[in-house]
């Protein structure tokens, strides 16, 4: 039985301090014989996490993957062995697959245009997403059914915390790739991210891209959920 995470980000992605370390040490504490980390627009994070298991001798595998920001919104990219750099949607599909890659289909009803058309050209659509809410979700799981594509659930975590909220497990069958494709993914944790956890995401990008304004916006954003008792909610 496969059993670990799709669609989670580290340090890589603009908007997380996540360390190889925190991932890993949860990966073994939950028992957890897979991972496909999907940083923002690239795959170095993926790399670093393969060599860090392989130094280590940890029995997990490791799928290479990143989450792209396409001329359409983000769009993974799994199973790749190079980074892709053309974000012309059409063109990112040929590169995916010229690489025997899949296309999953993160959150789709938030950060998407043409969302029909990366539907019909994915391969898996993501139907939980724990930054998500509800309607949302709902409306992917719609989608999906529309197009006939096989599903998955994820996490979305940018926080140690948040690496709990949706654990998957799916038969193993053959390749990790064949038998997402071929099994029903089961999802074995259910959580919703804090709101405070979605503030503190967008504080990291703010320092990171050293975007005063944005730092600004999210520190009004704080005292407006302390004030209205929000922070500590889910989303």
């Amino acid at each position: 039985m496969y059993r670990g995470l799709i669609h989670f980000h580290s340090y890589y992605s603009y908007d997380s301090i996540l360390s190889m370390k925190q991932i890993i040490n949860f990966a073994l504490k939950n028992d957890l014989n897979f991972l496909v980390l999907t940083d923002h627009d690239t795959i170095n994070g993926s790399l670093e996490l393969k060599e860090y298991v392989k130094k280590n001798k940890i029995e997990l595998e490791i799928i290479i993957a990143a989450e792209y920001k396409t001329e359409y919104g983000d769009v993974i990219a799994l199973d790749i062995d190079f980074e892709i750099t053309d974000m012309n949607f059409d063109n990112f599909v040929s590169e995916v697959k010229k690489q025997n890659g899949l296309i999953l289909f993160p959150h789709p009803y938030v950060g998407h245009i043409n969302i029909d058309k990366i539907a019909k050209y994915s391969d898996l659509i993501e139907i939980f997403n724990s930054r998500i809410d509800d309607i949302k979700n709902h409306k992917a799981a719609e989608l999906a059914k529309k197009y006939n594509k096989f599903v998955y659930f994820a996490s979305d975590a940018h926080t140690e915390m948040s690496l709990k909220n949706s654990i998957i497990e799916f038969e193993k069958c053959a390749s990790f790739k064949e038998s997402l494709l071929k099994s029903k993914v089961n999802q074995i944790t259910n959580y919703k991210t804090y709101n405070f956890e979605i503030i503190y995401s967008q504080l990291i990008k703010s320092v990171k891209h050293r975007n005063f304004r944005l730092f600004y916006s999210v520190m009004k954003r704080i005292i407006k959920q302390l004030i209205t008792v929000r922070l500590f909610k889910v989303i």
